[in-house]
C-alpha cells in the first residue's frame, strides 16, 4: 500500500464520526441493541420451550405408567373376583352332584332292601346243604330274588344271620324285604310239595306243551300260553326275540325240549321262568358266534331249525335237509318257495284252530308252499341237533328231498326230474 492510500484511509476514518450527527449515531446504537435484545429474547423463548418440552415428556410417561399400573391392578382384582366366582360355582356344582348321587344311592339301596317296585312272583329256591352266606347271596341273585349280593351279605352280617340259614326248599319273592328273606331262609323247611316230571320232546309246539302241563296238574294251559308269550324275566336272549303282527306265538321256538320237574299247582310264571332259564343256558356264546359267522340272527336260526326238526329225525339227514333249504334260500329266482310240508301243517293244526281273528296273510306267510322265504317265526321248538344242523349244514347241490313215511328213508335230488323219480321210489307218487 502507498503512503497516499494510507493517508486517504485515515482521513476517511477521522471524518466519519464528525460527518454524522450525534443523535443519528445514538439512534443507530439503540436500534442495534434492540435488534440484539429481540434476537436474544426469541432464542431464549425457543430454548425455554424446548426445555419445557423435555421436562413434560417424562412427566407424561410417568403418568401413563401409573395409569397402566392402575389398569393392571384393576384387571387383576377383577380376574381374582371372577376366579372366586368360578370356584364358588364349581364347588356348589360338586356339592350338589355329590348330594344327588348320595341320595340316589341311598334310595336305590332302600328300594332294594325293602323290595319296592319288584315282582311279586314266588319262586322255590333250593338251598344246598353247607351253603355259606356268600353262596346263598349269589344264588338269590341268579334266581332274580335280589339285585345286589354284596348288600345282602352286609345286611346278613349286621343281622347276625350268618351261619344260621337252613338248607332245603324255601318259597321267596323279589317283593320281600331283606329281613323277611333272611327270616324265611332260617325257618325249618316245610314238607316237600308234590312234583311232576314233564317231558317236552324235540319238535313240540307251545300249544302241545301247555296241554302237557295241564294234564300233569302243573298249571292251566291257557294261562301258561299267555304268560310264556308275554312275560319278561330279564334273560339276555329275550332281547333277540323278534316281534311281528305276522307271528302267531311270539315265543314259539324258545321252549327248549327237555325233561323238567315242576311243583303241582304252580304259578305259570314260575314254570315259564324255569323254561326260559334253561334256554338261556343251552344257547351258548359259541353258538352265537357261529350265527355271526353265518350272518344270521337267533330268530332266523330257530325258524330254520324248527323246519329241519319237523322234517328229519336224525343228525345226518338234518344236515342234508338244512343244506337243501340253504340252497333254495340262496337261489330265490329259481326257488322262491321252500315247500316244506310241516309249515302247512302248522297253519292247519295250530294257527287256524287257535287264532282269534282269521288272517289269510298270516296263513300264507307261514305256509312255505305259498309264502316266499322263511316263515315269520319257528313252527315248533327245535332241539340241539336241529340247531347244530342249521349252524353246520352239509355241503350239497341238492334242491329237493323227500322221505318214505314208513321206513324213514330220505331221497335227495338236484333236478326236478330226479325228484319226481324219488317220489315214486318213496311211495309218495305213482
Amino acid at each position: 500500500m502507498t503512503n497516499k492510500e494510507i493517508t486517504e484511509d485515515k482521513i476517511a476514518f477521522d471524518e466519519t464520526p464528525e460527518s454524522l450527527p450525534e443523535e443519528a449515531v445514538l439512534s443507530e446504537i439503540e436500534a442495534e441493541e434492540n435488534d440484539i435484545s429481540s434476537d436474544t429474547d426469541i432464542n431464549y423463548d425457543e430454548t425455554a420451550d424446548a426445555v419445557d418440552d423435555e421436562q413434560d415428556e417424562p412427566a407424561e410417561e410417568y403418568e401413563e405408567d401409573i395409569e397402566e399400573q392402575r389398569r393392571k391392578r384393576k384387571k387383576r382384582r377383577k380376574k381374582r373376583g371372577h376366579s372366586h366366582i368360578i370356584f364358588g360355582v364349581i364347588l356348589s356344582v360338586v356339592i350338589i352332584s355329590v348330594s344327588i348321587l348320595a341320595a340316589v344311592f341311598i334310595l336305590k339301596c332302600a328300594k332294594e332292601m325293602f323290595g319296592i317296585g319288584k315282582s311279586d312272583m314266588v319262586s322255590d329256591i333250593d338251598i344246598p346243604m353247607g351253603s355259606s352266606t356268600y353262596d346263598i347271596a349269589d344264588q338269590l341273585f341268579h334266581e332274580g330274588i335280589i339285585a345286589d349280593p354284596d348288600l345282602f351279605r352286609l345286611f346278613s352280617k349286621i343281622k347276625g344271620a350268618d351261619g344260621k340259614y337252613v338248607a332245603g326248599t324255601h318259597r321267596l319273592s323279589p317283593q320281600m324285604d331283606y329281613s323277611t328273606i333272611i327270616e324265611t331262609l332260617q325257618e325249618e323247611v316245610e314238607s316237600q310239595r308234590e312234583t311232576a316230571d314233564v317231558v317236552f320232546p324235540e319238535g313240540i309246539t307251545i300249544f302241545e306243551a301247555a296241554q302237557k302241563l295241564e294234564e300233569k296238574g302243573v298249571c292251566d294251559a291257557d294261562e301258561f300260553i299267555k304268560v310264556f308269550n308275554s312275560e319278561k324275566f330279564g334273560f339276555d336272549f329275550e332281547e333277540k326275540v323278534k316281534t311281528s303282527y305276522m307271528k302267531f306265538y311270539k315265543m314259539e321256538g324258545y321252549l327248549f325240549p327237555d325233561t323238567y320237574q315242576f311243583y303241582l299247582e304252580e304259578d305259570p310264571r314260575v314254570v315259564a321262568k324255569k323254561i326260559y332259564k334253561n334256554f338261556e343256558a343251552k344257547i351258548t356264546p359259541d353258538l352265537y358266534g357261529r350265527m355271526d359267522d353265518l350272518e344270521m340272527d337267533l330268530e332266523e336260526v330257530l325258524t330254520l331249525a324248527s323246519m329241519v326238526q319237523a322234517e328229519a329225525s336224525d343228525t345226518r339227514n338234518m344236515k342234508r335237509v338244512a343244506s337243501v333249504f340253504y340252497n333254495r334260500l340262496n337261489d330265490p329266482d329259481n326257488f322262491p318257495l321252500l315247500q316244506s310240508d310241516p309249515t302247512t301243517n302248522y297253519v292247519e293244526d295250530i294257527i287256524m284252530p287257535n287264532i282269534e281273528v282269521r288272517s289269510e296273510k298270516m296263513f300264507e306267510a307261514y305256509d312255505t308252499y305259498r309264502g316266499a322265504g322263511l316263515p315269520p317265526g319257528p313252527i315248533c321248538n327245535p332241539g340241539m341237533d336241529a340247531i347244530n344242523a342249521v349252524l353246520y349244514p352239509a355241503e350239497t347241490d341238492y334242491y329237493y328231498f323227500c322221505s318214505n313215511l314208513e321206513t324213514g328213508e330220505f331221497y335227495y335230488a338236484e333236478t326236478l326230474e330226479e325228484h319226481e323219480q324219488n317220489l315214486i321210489e318213496a311211495g309218495l307218487a305213482e
